[in-house]
């Protein structure tokens, strides 16, 4: 191990269950995040991601210089995370939960195989997934947007887990026009609040605009909202796109999607 590694004292271990995947072979970003942000001491949270989280492997929490914490497997630093920052930004009007519904019928990949269409969160062919599906919202197509029930599997006490809310507005944070031209993206940093945990039946829309694009590099907002259009959680993201990979280059064939009525 480095000495790097040595000047921090371990604090804590993480183990990511490997259901809740993004990518086929490492776990949903923002699920990750959000187990890695309950390790520092602040209501607002940014975690980098420096390589794709492992499923399954029990990683050490290490402080980190007094500045926050970091993830690391072995030798290589996975994540780091420190109190952070949210955008100054004014978000758009939420859409209606309607909307979000007609929004997540519409994404673009529907029906198709891959990269991340076995993604826990957002995946349309997990019958045991969130179905944090997000789609263009009708007439306003540089919004994204889906719905969510939160489900018993993903809560504990009648709450959904911290880690689920980071993870639905992970996955609505995707760049709209890298989605729309098929162009794969992760993410790289996630700085989110959690003003309170949603309730197990309860039908929240999040929806998620684009701030900044700069080559490969996308800087989104999120926001995640009740039937009242309470903000429940917000997010800014950073989003790397892949040099030569698409979204579109792994299609194999077409699936039938689940049938999601709510």
């Amino acid at each position: 191990m480095s000495s790097h590694l040595l000047s921090g004292a371990v604090t804590g271990t993480l183990v990511i269950d490997p259901r809740l995947n993004g990518p086929r072979r490492s776990a949903n970003g923002g699920f990750a995040a959000g187990f890695i942000a309950r390790s520092v001491d602040a209501d607002v949270v940014t975690v980098r991601l420096h390589k794709p989280v492992p499923l399954g492997r029990k990683m050490n929490v290490v402080e980190d210089d007094g500045a926050g914490i970091r993830v690391v497997d072995g030798a290589r630093t996975i994540a780091s995370a420190h109190r952070g920052v949210l955008a100054a930004t004014d978000p758009p009007e939420a859409p209606s939960y309607r909307d979000a519904v007609l929004a997540r019928a519409a994404h673009p990949l529907a029906g198709m195989q891959h990269p991340l269409s076995d993604c826990f969160v957002c995946g349309p062919h997990r019958p045991d997934g969130m179905h944090v599906t997000p789609g263009f919202v009708p007439d306003r197509p540089d919004l994204l947007a889906a719905p969510w029930v939160v489900g018993a599997d993903v809560s504990s006490s009648g709450m959904a887990h911290f880690a689920a809310v980071w993870g639905a507005i992970d996955c609505t944070s995707y760049p709209a026009r890298a989605l729309r031209g098929g162009e794969l993206c992760l993410l790289g940093t996630m700085t989110a609040v959690v003003e309170r945990r949603p309730r197990v039946g309860e039908k929240l829309v999040v929806y998620s605009w684009t701030r900044l694009h700069e080559r490969r590099r996308y800087e989104t907002s999120a926001a995640m909202v009740d039937a009242a259009g309470a903000v429940v959680a917000r997010a800014d993201a950073t989003w790397i796109a892949l040099r030569g990979q698409r979204l579109h280059a792994l299609r194999v064939r077409r699936r039938p999607a689940p049938r999601v009525s709510y």
